[in-house]
C-alpha cells in the first residue's frame, strides 16, 4: 500500500460509514414493508424478514386511491419544477445580466426570504388561497411554489460565471435578450438547471404541511398525506406505511441517479465571487 493510499484509507472508511448511516432507514423499510403486522407487532421484526410477503402492497393498491394520490404527486412536482425552471431563470437571467438601478436590493430582498421558516408564511398564503377559491384544487399545490429564491440564486450564480462576451456576440447578431438566453446561455446551463429541477423535486414530492392544509378530498391528496392515514393513535398499520413509502422513494431515488451528475455539477459550478 503506498503513503497515498494509506492516508486516503480513514477518509474513504469515514465516508462508508457515513453512507451506511444514511442507507440504514431504507435498509429497515424494505424489510418491515414485507413482514406481515403480526410479526411486525412481536419480537421477531428484523433486516431480515422470517416470512416475506407482498400482501403490504396489494392492500395499499387495493384498499386505498395509492395511485391517484401518486398522479397528484407526479402532475404537482412536474408543474412546480417546470415553473422554476422557467420563472427562476428569467429572474437569474435579470440579476445577473441587466444593468439596472435596485438590483443589488432586489437580489437582497430575495435572498432575506430564505431566512423567513415556511411555517411563518402558511397561514397568510392559506389566506390567500381561500380568497382565490382555490382550496382543494390543484391551484393551489402548484401556484404558490412556481418560483423559489434558492433557484434564482444558484441560476444567478451560475450566470455570472459565464462570460459576457456571449451575449456581446449574440447582440452582434441581433438576437435580444430573449434569444441570447435561450440559444446561447441555456445551452450551457444544463448542470445549473438539473440541479434546480432535483432539489424542486425532492422538496416537492415529499412535502406534507401545505398538500394537508389546503386539500380535503381525499382523491386530491398527495403521497405525503395519503400514507398519513395508515398511521393514528390507535392501530398504526406499519406494514402499509412502510409498503407505500418505498414505492414513494422510487421516483426520488430514480431522479437523484438520472440526474446526479449534473446535481453535483451545479452545486459546485456557481462557487465564484462576483
Amino acid at each position: 500500500m503506498t503513503r497515498r493510499s494509506a492516508s486516503a484509507l480513514p477518509r474513504a472508511l469515514w465516508l462508508c460509514l457515513i453512507s451506511v448511516f444514511a442507507a440504514l432507514p431504507v435498509l429497515w423499510m424494505v424489510p418491515t414493508s414485507l413482514q406481515p403486522m403480526e410479526e411486525l407487532l412481536g419480537t421477531s421484526a428484523s433486516l431480515i424478514p422470517g416470512s416475506a410477503s407482498l400482501d403490504a402492497y396489494r392492500e395499499v393498491v387495493s384498499r386505498f386511491p395509492f395511485w391517484q394520490w401518486f398522479l397528484n404527486s407526479t402532475v404537482v412536482a412536474l408543474a412546480v419544477v417546470a415553473g422554476n425552471l422557467v420563472f427562476d431563470t428569467l429572474a437569474a437571467y435579470g440579476l445577473s445580466r441587466i444593468r439596472f438601478r435596485g438590483r443589488q436590493a432586489v437580489l437582497t430582498l430575495i435572498l432575506a426570504t430564505l431566512m423567513i421558516p415556511t411555517q411563518v408564511i402558511l397561514v397568510p398564503l392559506y389566506l390567500v388561497m381561500r380568497d382565490l377559491g382555490w382550496i382543494n384544487t390543484y391551484w393551489a399545490l402548484t401556484i404558490p411554489f412556481l418560483a423559489s429564491p434558492t433557484g434564482i440564486f444558484l441560476l444567478r450564480q451560475h450566470f455570472i460565471t459565464l462570460p459576457a462576451q456571449l451575449d456581446e456576440a449574440a447582440a452582434i447578431d441581433g438576437a435580444g435578450r430573449l434569444r441570447t438566453l435561450v440559444s446561447v446561455l441555456l445551452p450551457s446551463s444544463w448542470a445549473a438547471l438539473g440541479t434546480v429541477a432535483v432539489l424542486k423535486f425532492m422538496w416537492t414530492w415529499g412535502e406534507f404541511a401545505w398538500p394537508s392544509l389546503v386539500t380535503n378530498d381525499e382523491l386530491l391528496r398527495t403521497l405525503p398525506v395519503g400514507l398519513a392515514r395508515f398511521q393514528n393513535q390507535f392501530a398504526p398499520r406499519w406494514d402499509l406505511l412502510m409498503a407505500g413509502s418505498v414505492m414513494a422513494a422510487i421516483p426520488v431515488v430514480l431522479c437523484f441517479v438520472l440526474l446526479q451528475r449534473f446535481f453535483v455539477r451545479g452545486l459546485t459550478g456557481g462557487a465564484v465571487k462576483e
